[in-house]
């Protein structure tokens, strides 16, 4: 199994690919390139849609999440989040530190 920081610049496995678009994509946000962190994570998510890896769905739904936050557009954020939460729930449950985070999220929302 290839490790997520491997150097191979050229994998084209869906979640290597996934996880560096999201990486990226957050460090745009905290740059204040939101407009563009949405896009890659979009485009994040299109390349997962054929690859059925749901808790890498849910990571990029919760990285959506928080860029939506940033632009204030709290209900798009709060669905990325419910979304994420159900994906968790339904693989890995709702007692880990990964559901907790996610939860958390959602609940430091503005109504």
């Amino acid at each position: 199994m290839t490790p997520l920081s491997s150097p191979c610049s050229g994998c084209s496995h869906p979640a290597i690919k996934a996880a560096r678009q999201c990486k990226t994509a957050m460090a745009m946000a905290n740059d204040g390139r939101t407009d563009e962190a949405e896009t890659l994570l979009k485009a994040a998510m299109g390349g997962l849609r054929r690859a059925g890896m749901p808790m890498m769905k849910a990571k990029i739904l919760n990285s959506l999440a928080l860029v939506y936050a940033q632009q204030k557009r709290h209900l798009q954020a709060r669905r990325c989040l419910s979304s994420s939460l159900r994906i968790v729930a339904g693989h890995v449950g709702t007692d880990n530190w990964l559901y907790a985070r996610i939860a958390a999220n959602r609940d430091s929302l503005a109504a």
